[in-house]
């Protein structure tokens, strides 16, 4: 990591400038020959542009500059390189300065005269990968916004902290609307009654992944069929944090169910214009006859598949052709109501297309023999890749989500096996990391918890070695990104 990074110094004095690169050659982060870079800037303005010049991978930045001082130095570089990890280097020790520099985009906060070469190393370190971790999260946003289905995501109580613009497009509200509010709030269409809705919430605060199909409330007062399925998503101690919903509209695919249930025996007819395919068989004859679209799902013309049911055998996949005959077979002897499959069959080109099959005996003799049956076939490909993928988004948010949540000192310890070492922090010294992390002095602190203020003293420097932290910074820094890691 270290070979391939590239540090901007955002340093007035040479001697501090020499210190610093002293440190980073120690911690490994540079040679002598600055390959790769070390680059000097004197000035905010000269940083910025050698910044947009050469994008380095981190910054330490001087707050005092003589062409800017104090937090408006951390905001303006930030906003100059919004995804570029800085780490502040200021003369002061001052905890609220260090928040809200922090607040302002930081990555991290030294003292200057205060830290080492290991101290700049370890923080050079959680930079990286915290930026790391957070530009793969901009890269999934990007990918889940783009997603065909509706993605929501929730906090514990079900309140919605993001959605993707499928989701905007299936119900009419835009994302700003649909933040903070609770999804049944939006489309609750009163459908469905209460024991639904406990059962849906017993399943996901279980641990498991709840699927179903409802019926929801546009923005604009129209109904539509969703099929949806919500996984929690846990942290590390096994706990709930977040749930994630893909959502997918299925209107039209309810609608032309209906229509086979309410139409058997004028299939073509009902169907017309839907997509599905037709088929109707003589059973006795073998003859197999199917519409111009059935045949086009696998890339053929009418005239080029044999009208026979023997011809469905070289069509279908060998490993699901048993299956075919066993449901096939289950409803012509009157086992089941109907005929249902999900099958692939071999397209023309030679890929395998996945197809729903429905179909029913439509005449019998008057022993209850079949004599004839017709049905429809509905190319389900793409259901079947969004699905495959849906499953695949699941996992990869649920992975992503943990490791984000995680502060970047947290993934250095448990890289090196002392990740062990904050089981050791008592009850009391967490109270004090929470006090920390709201920006409270040690008197402020002590009067808080009705302790003296040398004990607070005492307790963040058992913090520090417990934590392997030598700064106050990076113990500000390590509380505030517990207390975040913990809401």
């Amino acid at each position: 990591m270290a070979q391939a990074t590239t540090i901007l110094v955002v340093e007035d004095a040479l001697g501090d400038f020499c210190f610093i690169k002293s440190c980073l050659q120690q911690a490994g982060f540079c040679r002598d020959d600055h390959e790769p870079p070390l680059i000097w800037a004197k000035s905010l303005a000269q940083g910025i542009a050698q910044a947009r010049h050469v994008r380095p991978d981190v910054i330490l930045l001087k707050t005092s500059l003589p062409d800017s001082s104090g937090m408006s130095t951390v905001v303006a570089m930030n906003a100059a390189l919004p995804n570029v990890p800085i780490i502040v280097l200021n003369g002061v020790d001052d905890d609220n300065f260090a928040i809200a520099a922090l607040e302002a985009g930081a990555q991290d906060y030294l003292i200057r005269g205060q830290f080492d070469y290991k101290a700049l190393g370890r923080s050079m370190r959680n930079a990286l990968v915290r930026a790391k971790l957070e530009s793969r999260l901009r890269l999934f946003e990007v990918a889940l916004d783009s997603a065909a289905n509706g993605i929501v995501i929730t906090d514990i109580q079900g309140k919605i902290e993001w959605a993707n613009l499928a989701f905007t497009q299936m119900t009419g509200y835009g994302v700003e609307e649909a933040l903070g509010c609770n999804p049944s709030q939006l489309v609750s269409s009163g459908k469905h009654d209460c024991a639904f809705y406990r059962h849906m919430w017993a399943t996901i605060l279980s641990g498991q992944v709840w699927r179903g199909e409802l019926i929801n409330r546009r923005k604009d007062g129209t109904l539509y069929d969703e099929a949806m399925a919500i996984a929690p998503v846990t942290a590390g101690d096994g706990s709930i944090r977040n749930f994630v919903a893909i959502k997918q509209d299925i209107t039209e695919r309810k609608a032309a169910e209906l229509l086979i249930q309410k139409s058997d025996q004028q299939l073509e007819l009902a169907l017309a214009g839907s997509g599905l395919g037709l088929w109707d068989w003589h059973v006795g004859s073998g003859e197999f006859a199917t519409s111009a679209r059935w045949c086009a799902m696998l890339g053929y013309g009418q005239d080029e598949i044999e009208p026979n049911i023997r011809s469905l055998e070289k069509l279908v996949h060998p490993k699901d052709w048993p299956l075919v005959c066993a449901a096939r077979d289950a409803h012509l002897s009157g086992e089941t109501r109907a005929y249902e499959s999900e099958h692939r069959m071999r397209h023309k080109d030679g890929h395998w297309v996945w197809v729903l099959e429905r179909g029913k005996v439509v005449v019998r003799d008057t022993d209850g023999g079949p004599l004839r049956a017709a049905g429809t076939q509905l190319d389900i490909s793409d259901n079947k890749r969004l699905n495959q993928e849906g499953s695949e988004l699941l996992r990869r948010i649920e992975s992503l989500m943990r490791e984000v949540s995680k502060p970047p000192a947290l993934v250095e310890r448990e890289r090196s096996g002392e990740s062990d070492r904050s089981a050791r922090i008592s009850a009391r010294q967490r109270q004090v990391l929470e006090l920390v992390a709201m920006g409270c002095t040690s008197a402020q602190i002590a009067e808080k918890l009705q302790i003296s203020p040398a004990t607070v003293v005492t307790h963040r420097r058992d913090l520090m070695g417990k934590l392997d932290l030598h700064t106050v910074a990076e113990l500000t820094r390590y509380a505030m990104q517990s207390k975040l890691g913990s809401e």
